[in-house]
């Protein structure tokens, strides 16, 4: 079975991920996370996730095989690359505070909290790219 992924599902992926880096960028520069205090935490787990979910659709059939036979083991390494980008996050909002005015780092609970709901983000979109793989039975000859 010859598995490939869908325009409709790329052009879903990327809308996101687009979506994403806008809502960030007007999360900075309108004070957003400080204006509404859900912001941070509906912002984190959707733009991990969005950046999962294209990841996972650019990887698959690159790096990842297997998706119908081996779903859960594509949505863990999803998300666990999700997981990833994640703390890679918190560094960088680290790193932003040492060098830049303000508190983008608000304490440890906020660096938890923010990695637990990286980690729904991330495994949500590991499942739904898991679905995005579709499988083609016509041969090609």
């Amino acid at each position: 079975m010859e598995l490939r992924i869908t325009a409709g599902a790329r052009a879903i992926a990327w809308s996101l991920l687009v979506i994403a880096v806008v809502a960030n960028i007007a999360g900075y520069a309108f004070d957003l996370y400080a204006r509404w205090g859900w912001f941070d935490k509906v912002l984190h787990p959707y733009t991990i996730g969005a950046i999962t979910l294209a990841l996972a659709l650019v990887l698959y059939g690159r790096v990842l095989t297997g998706a119908p036979e081996r779903r859960l083991l594509l949505i863990l390494v999803m998300a666990a690359i999700g997981l990833s980008i994640g703390a890679l996050w918190e560094v960088a909002e680290w790193g932003f505070d040492l060098f830049a005015p303000g508190n983008a780092i608000k304490g440890k609970d906020d660096t938890i909290t923010d990695l637990i709901v990286d980690t729904l983000g991330a495994l949500l979109a590991g499942a739904w790219a898991s679905f995005l793989v579709v499988g083609n039975t016509s041969r090609q000859g």
